[in-house]
C-alpha cells in the first residue's frame, strides 16, 4: 500500500459538513480529489480551510496530463515533498506536522517512518546494481541522495 493510501484529511467531519456532502477520508481518493480538482463548493468552508485545501490543490494537482488528477502525478508530488521535509531534517513526527500545518493532512508517524525506510532500501538496492554495473558516478549520486534521507 502507498504512503498517499495513508494520507488523511484533518477534520474530515467538519470539511463534510461544510461542503454538505460526503467524502473519503483519504486525500488522495477518488472522490476527494474530485472535489478539490474541480473546486465546486469550495466557497462554502471557512477561509483557514479554503486556503490549505487551495494549497493542497495547487502544489499536488497542479500538471497538464490528460487524466490529471488521475495520472499519478499527485501522488508522486506528495511524495517527493516527504522525501523533501525528510532531506531537510525532519523526522516522522516533524513531517506529520508540517503536513499538517500546511495542508491540514495527517498520517501516523509509523507509516511515514515505514515510508522513508522502504525508500532507503530501495536506494540501497540501487547503488548495489550502480556498483555492480560499473558506474561510479551513478553510485556516488545515489549514495548522496541516501545520505540526505539518513541524516
Amino acid at each position: 500500500m502507498a504512503i498517499t493510501d495513508k494520507i488523511y484529511l484533518k477534520n474530515h467531519r467538519q470539511i463534510s459538513s461544510q461542503l454538505e456532502t460526503n467524502i473519503p477520508k483519504g486525500a488522495f481518493k477518488g472522490a476527494t480529489l474530485d472535489i478539490l480538482f474541480q473546486g465546486e463548493g469550495l466557497e462554502k468552508l471557512d477561509d483557514a480551510t479554503r486556503e490549505r485545501i487551495l494549497d493542497f490543490a495547487t502544489d499536488f494537482l497542479d500538471c497538464d496530463c490528460d487524466q490529471n488528477p488521475y495520472c499519478g502525478c499527485p501522488e508522486r508530488k506528495f511524495m517527493a515533498y516527504l522525501l523533501e521535509l525528510r532531506a531537510q531534517g525532519l523526522g516522522p513526527d516533524a513531517i506529520v506536522d508540517v503536513m499538517s500545518d500546511d495542508y491540514m493532512l495527517y498520517a501516523y508517524s509509523g507509516d511515514v517512518l515505514s515510508f522513508l525506510d522502504s525508500g532507503i532500501r530501495t536506494l540501497e538496492a540501487a547503488e548495489s546494481l550502480a556498483r555492480v554495473d560499473g558506474a561510479p558516478e551513478k553510485r556516488a549520486e545515489i549514495s548522496q541522495q541516501k545520505g540526505e534521507l539518513t541524516r
